[in-house]
């Protein structure tokens, strides 16, 4: 949510000496705006960043492009059909102005902020005054229906009431849309989904809690099987696994919906197609198929599609960034047309920012324009984000050929800065998850800029490293396999730095965990294991040592880290070969010449070179305070890097077999024996040569996480469970508070010894006022006691009571019920007066005891 406007905390040095800074603007097109200071920047904002775009002339660019072939039926479908429910008036022109002057009203009545619960009249919900909307440009076009500006209006109108319910929650379930598809194709389209759950259970996946990629994994498996035996059903297949492999594209669930018939956003596609099927000769229409196109990821069809809008009309300025972006997207790239593109999405940037700009300096409340999704609403149109970050991704992969440019890392910042302030505007829907992809992509690739020039820059790395891991921890994108490359990529990085840091090994293990519980059993699962439990055995040793030193022995070990090795050692063996090739001799003063161009490469401003620059398109002072990143909790969120799935257990060794010699943080040096010809040949040790340990080195602090984190790794085979237990002993001395850890030991006991469990259960320190999570370990201490017929143990009653106070009688009514069927009644009599905190003997319990036959 948004935060209130007196959420920062004043503090006026600090405002004093950050106004007092010198501070530019990275202009579109290279460059930087005049330096004046950081105070005086808001009211010069839009003066000072004034840029004159520099569009490309399209005429006559793609007038071959008119004749692009229209593969589409024109036709009233029956979702369509329903719409027709305005019966007191039959005027098109009547009707459309009636749909205008309802959407004006839904306007008015949109929500200042997502999901918030506001009471509304009946019918007289935002929701209400679109649907009707949608209604009457419906009913229009039955009794107009050759008229492709209403299949237009229509098609906008479902497109905004995918929008309300994807980015303000505004979800009410109308008979009419329940209808609207026909029983035929709505059981068509949901089938979809009951196939691939069921291919998935066909293969061992439970689609319920196995992550995305193992589902994929499974769906892949089948339709190679059904290949391999000359099955014609794999066609079928096939098409159910692009359709599910939607869901890990950043385009998510809405390229599914957009493809969909039932969906508003696939019914919108549908009137668009019928548009342009009336009148091709339209921009309009060609633009707003390509962007559906776009949206759903056929990116190919949509450059064909953008290129006939501009056919029509050349200067509609959002087909030219349509087009740059769907060039820039697809799967090979822009290849030939990257100067294309990027004239595109430099010419959309300049845009943005202007009218971000210009929104950022007027009152709160007058920002909101009333104007729908679908028209170029720059507010909430992800895809600019998705355009900047395709443009600066063409400019640090060309920064040689490309000038003229804002730099890529600016652009970078410009992204991450606007998605974070659209991200609490909006509900948690396909938008919210495309915004966090912007800014992961963002953070990965401005952390990629920053290690090319790492020395000096360690600590700045290290710290968006540790950013970039709970930020991917903590999104609401579902697991896949690009997600968990990146988690796992960022802790290498971080570990490289810093190979001595408890911490960051912990983090390492838990994305080598997570990327063993999303893959399926094999040699690449069984590696992930072993990394993970290395990890984690290497940051317990380390605590309490030096967080600074040689990279310990173990980690060493690691295959991602040999690799890193052999990269380095290429490295240096083929710098040593190009020095030990003759000089060649340089011409008399052509010392002086090379100093000349460095001196004018230094003075080339592309950009501000210390920090990050002032921003356009948000406020210029306002976003001062406050705004320093907060380290994240080492504490990781409850249950995140156990999700059960299922592993073979064939070729799992137990880790803790090997010594631990050789795996202490030593400081460099140590070594007694003299050096030898053979030492000064280039080797890994070479390499990440170490400076002494400083006396004042920081330690690594003891923590229970990296212990809990093996004995996971260590339940995953059953050949290392009991040293699993030894290390949940350990957590649950260390943090008796840590609920996961009783869970987790206990459910490793609970099918071949439940007295055992029951007794790790039994271990959980007793508060004065449980919470739910206790209540949890109280229910399984009483399901396993009763399971078991150990009515007489003494654990039962008081547990049995603790539940009764926490859920209620009703919860344990089938207990107590159970134990008066076995004659316990001195039990039940114990159980019931104990909840409600009176004894045994109490007169005012004797006439239920009665009823209850109990006395």
């Amino acid at each position: 949510m948004p935060l209130e406007p007196d959420w920062a905390i004043c503090d006026y040095e600090i405002d004093r000496k950050l106004s007092q800074l010198q501070a530019a603007l990275p202009l579109t097109y290279g460059g930087t705006s005049e330096a004046i200071k950081f105070s005086e920047l808001g009211s010069k904002l839009i003066a000072s960043s004034k840029v004159t775009p520099k569009p490309l002339d399209l005429t006559d660019k793609f007038k071959d492009a008119t004749s692009l072939e229209l593969k589409h039926k024109f036709e009233t479908r029956a979702w369509e059909k329903h719409l027709h429910q305005i019966f007191d008036e039959s005027k098109p022109d009547v009707l459309v102005k009636n749909a205008k002057e309802l959407l004006d009203q839904y306007f008015k009545s949109l929500p200042n902020k997502p999901d918030r619960s506001l009471q509304y009249s009946e019918d007289e919900s935002p929701i209400d005054f679109l649907h009707q909307a949608i209604l009457n440009y419906a009913t229009a076009i039955k009794y107009k229906p050759k008229d492709p500006v209403l299949h237009l209006q229509l098609g906008m109108a479902l497109e905004e009431r995918y929008f309300a319910e994807d980015a303000y929650g505004l979800i009410k379930e109308s008979e009419s849309f329940g209808k609207a598809a026909g029983s035929n194709v709505k059981a068509r389209e949901s089938s979809k989904s009951e196939e691939c759950d069921a291919i998935c259970k066909l293969h061992g996946v439970d689609p319920s809690s196995d992550p995305l990629s193992l589902q994929l994994q499974a769906i892949d498996k089948e339709y190679h099987s059904l290949v391999a035996s000359g099955n014609s059903g794999a066609d079928h297949v096939q098409s159910l696994f692009a359709w599910k492999s939607k869901q890990a594209m950043q385009e998510g669930a809405a390229a599914q919906k957009a493809e969909d018939e039932t969906a508003p956003l696939g019914q919108a596609y549908l009137k668009y197609m019928d548009a342009l099927s009336l009148d091709d000769s339209k921009a309009v229409y060609h633009f707003h198929v390509g962007r559906l196109l776009v949206i759903q990821g056929d990116y190919e069809s949509a450059v064909r599609r953008l290129e006939a809008a501009l056919a029509w009309n050349p200067q509609h300025q959002m087909s030219r960034f349509y087009l740059g972006l769907a060039l820039a997207l697809q799967k090979d790239g822009p290849g030939v047309r990257m100067k294309e593109a990027l004239d595109y999405l430099l010419e959309c940037l300049e845009l943005v920012l202007t009218k971000r700009t210009e929104q950022a300096l007027k009152p709160a409340q007058t920002n909101r324009t009333n104007t729908l999704h679908a028209e170029g609403d720059v507010q909430n149109n992800i895809h600019f984000l998705r355009g900047f970050i395709a443009l600066a991704k063409i400019i640090s992969s060309n920064t040689t050929q490309l000038k003229d440019t804002m730099s890529a890392t600016d652009i970078f910042h410009t992204a991450c800065l606007l998605a974070t302030l659209q991200l609490p505007t909006v509900s948690r829907g396909d938008m919210y998850k495309q915004l966090e992809w912007v800014l992961l992509e963002s953070h990965a690739c401005l952390l990629q800029i920053l290690s090319a020039n790492q020395k000096g820059n360690e600590k700045l790395i290290v710290s968006r490293c540790e950013k970039l891991s709970a930020l991917i921890g903590c999104c609401t994108i579902p697991q896949n396999s690009q997600l968990l490359s990146l988690q796992e990529k960022t802790c290498q990085q971080l570990v490289s730095i810093q190979p001595c840091n408890s911490y960051s090994l912990y983090l390492l293990g838990v994305a080598q965990l997570t990327q063993y519980e999303n893959s399926a059993p094999g040699e690449m699962a069984e590696t992930f294991l072993e990394s993970c439990k290395q990890s984690f055995k290497v940051s317990i040793d380390l605590e309490g040592m030096p967080s600074v030193g040689e990279p310990p022995q173990l980690l060493k070990e690691e295959k991602w880290w040999q690799d890193k090795v052999k990269v380095e050692e290429e490295k240096v063996k083929a710098a040593a070969k190009k020095s030990e090739q003759p000089a060649i001799k340089t011409p008399a003063g052509a010392g002086r010449v090379a100093a000349a161009a460095r001196g004018r490469g230094a003075a080339a401003g592309k950009g501000a070179a210390r920090g990050a620059p002032a921003v356009r398109g948000s406020p210029a002072a306002r976003g001062a305070r406050g705004g320093a990143a907060v380290k994240p909790a080492a504490v990781p969120a409850k249950g995140s890097a156990v999700k059960p799935a299922a592993k073979a257990a064939a070729g799992a060794k137990g880790p803790a077999e090997k010594a631990t010699t050789g795996r202490e943080c030593k400081p460099a040096g140590g070594n007694d024996k003299p050096a030898t010809p053979e030492s000064k040949a280039v080797d890994s040790a070479s390499i990440n040569q170490a400076a002494p340990v400083p006396s004042n080195a920081p330690l690594n602090r003891k923590s229970h996480h990296a212990q809990l984190g093996l004995a996971r790794a260590l339940s995953k085979t059953p050949d290392t469970h009991p040293e699993a237990q030894k290390y949940y002993s350990q957590v649950l001395t260390m943090a008796p508070e840590v609920h996961d850890a009783y869970i987790e030991m206990a459910e490793m006991l609970t099918k071949s010894d439940p007295m055992g469990a029951v007794d790790v259960y039994s271990k959980l320190p007793v508060v004065e006022n449980p919470s739910f999570d206790d209540a949890f370990i109280f229910g399984e201490i009483i399901r396993l006691l009763m399971k078991g017929e150990k009515f007489d143990d003494s654990r039962l009653a008081p547990n049995l009571i603790r539940m009764g106070k926490i859920m209620g009688l009703a919860y344990i009514e089938k207990y107590v019920e159970t134990l008066d069927s076995k004659m316990k009644t001195d039990l039940c009599k114990q159980v019931y007066a104990g909840v409600n905190n009176k004894d045994v003997n109490n007169p005012d319990l004797a006439a239920f005891f009665k009823f209850k036959c109990w006395i």
